[in-house]
Order: C-alpha cells, then sequence, then structure tokens
C-alpha cells in the first residue's frame, strides 16, 4: 500500500508526525510546502511554495506536485490540513480511485475550516477531533486529540 500524506509545514506537520504509528510502516510520501523544516525531511516529499511567498510559483509547484502524485500511483490520502491544495487535490484523487481520509486540526474546537468543508465532500473518511464538534456536525470521532 502506498500511502500519500498531506499537511502544511507547522501544527499540520506536526499532528501528521504523531500519527506516523499508522503509516510509518507503508509506503509513503509527502506534499507539503517547502520550509527549512520540510527540506531536512529523510522521507519521498513533494515542496509545494507557498502563495504568500510567489503565487506564481505555487501554481507551478502544485501542477508540478500533480504530476508527479499521479506518478506516485498512491492507494490512500491522508490529509490533516494543507488549504487550497487539498481542495485541489481530493476531488482529483476521488477521481483517480484514491481512497481519501481527512482530519481536521484540533486547533478547530468550535467550528471546521472552509477549506474542510469543501474537502468533507470528497474525503471518503471525515475526522475532527473533538467529539463535540463531531455531534454537532455529524461526522467521524475516534476518542483524542492528535
Amino acid at each position: 500500500m502506498k500511502i500519500m500524506l498531506m499537511c502544511s509545514k507547522g501544527g499540520h506537520l506536526q499532528e501528521m508526525m504523531n500519527l506516523q504509528g499508522a503509516w510509518g510502516k507503508y509506503d509513503h510520501f509527502f506534499v507539503t510546502y517547502d520550509s527549512e523544516r520540510t527540506r531536512q525531511f529523510n522521507d519521498r516529499k513533494y515542496l509545494i511554495v507557498h502563495s504568500i511567498s510567489s503565487v506564481v510559483m505555487y501554481v507551478i509547484t502544485l501542477f508540478i506536485a500533480i504530476g508527479r502524485v499521479f506518478g506516485e500511483r498512491p492507494d490512500v490520502l491522508i490529509s490533516t490540513g494543507m488549504g487550497w491544495v487539498d481542495m485541489v487535490m481530493f476531488p482529483l484523487c476521488r477521481l483517480a480511485g484514491v481512497y481519501t481520509i481527512y482530519i481536521e486540526s484540533a486547533a478547530n474546537v468550535e467550528y471546521i475550516t472552509g477549506t474542510a468543508k469543501v474537502v468533507r465532500h470528497f474525503a471518503n473518511r471525515f475526522l475532527v477531533q473533538w467529539k463535540g464538534l463531531a455531534d454537532e456536525i455529524g461526522c467521524e470521532y475516534h476518542g483524542g486529540v492528535l
């Protein structure tokens, strides 16, 4: 099984690393933003320039990553949040038959993000990290914060 891991470079990345016990034994690769921290990963990775740095480079690196991702042919996509990249990749992955899992950030206690509202429609599994939020919006919760 090959797993694509998508997350931004800060807290979302830390949440993904907290899940390493679930994905670490499988063939995997990251799609994340370019940063000093992510450049140091030994894992296979596709780095995207953040749109704040350069919109043009963001679009270029996003399309390069999309091409490489589909060259990889992942079986599963797990994301802890990557904004616009999620909104592009989730529909594409669903169309390609990739099983998709989105885990909303623990920082979102009372509401889900705009990204999550869109991605929720394309995710095979959509999870939040707070029981009250799960009850309110009717989604999965499995007992804790990452």
